[in-house]
């Protein structure tokens, strides 16, 4: 049996396209042939069933959250690392976050609210509230900011570990998820190797952007070639597509 977890955004999904029918294919003729197939992002579940929901794909288990739930296949949760309310506390009095204007959503384990909504993100699946009433739902599992720039996003990254080393960023383009420490994709697909028992199989993992090198580089892994050329640098084989590098697996 084998392993493939893929990220969804800028992987699964190209940004401003549909998954390809010809991975769709690849995914069902992977699963058939006895292995597993499952998702790593950077979303909560409700935001990547929104997604899913108009494909044909049936997944194993997922990842979400950088790796903070972890699902199985009929959605019981494995695994959640929790913001404790002291570091959710530190966290919004910092200047940075406190008198950020830009958008910011609170990511739980089962939905998700907007601070203040991403410009794509529709307020019927990120509901708005106020920051500090993140600070009494005891799920919460990541804040997600954005940034005008990778620099801004790598900037604040530096300035939340720095101020509060229990916490630590997953940066994805112009967006900075801040998670509890270690959580992070590598972490997520460990859990879920030791919660199902999955050791000594083999794994594959692809990913795009700089989120994902921790399970591109702990699992000598794949990207595609729409990445940055840092991910490219550390991938073992850069594929079209998702379905090239399932097909190429099999």
């Amino acid at each position: 049996m084998k392993i493939a977890i893929t990220d969804f955004d800028g992987t699964l999904k190209p940004f401003d396209d549909k998954i390809p029918p010809s991975t769709i294919d690849a995914i069902h003729r992977w699963r058939a042939a006895g292995n597993k197939f499952g998702i790593a992002t950077g979303r909560e579940l409700t935001m990547l069933n929104h997604d899913l929901r108009h494909y044909d794909i049936t997944t194993d288990f997922l990842i979400c959250v950088n790796g903070a739930v972890v699902f199985d296949k009929d959605r019981n949760i494995l695994q959640s690392i929790r913001i404790a309310r002291p570091l959710k506390e530190r966290l919004i009095e910092l200047p940075l976050i406190k008198n950020f204007s830009g958008a910011m959503i609170c990511f739980c384990e089962r939905g998700c609210y907007s601070i203040r909504p991403y410009p794509e993100m529709s307020l019927e699946l990120a509901p708005p509230i106020a920051l500090t009433d993140s600070l009494d739902m005891d799920d919460v599992v990541q804040y997600g900011i954005r940034f005008e720039t990778t620099e801004q996003a790598s900037e604040a990254q530096f300035l939340i570990e720095r101020e509060i080393p229990q916490l630590g960023g997953n940066q994805n383009r112009i967006y900075l998820d801040v998670n509890v420490r270690p959580v992070d994709k590598k972490f997520g697909v460990d859990s879920l190797l030791d919660k199902m028992n999955w050791r000594g199989n083999e794994v594959l993992t692809i990913g795009d952007d700089k989120n994902d090198l921790p399970m591109i580089t702990a699992f000598n892994g794949f990207t595609v070639r729409r990445a940055a050329d840092l991910i490219k640098k550390s991938a073992r084989k850069i594929y079209d597509s998702v379905g090239d590098m399932l097909n190429d697996n099999l």
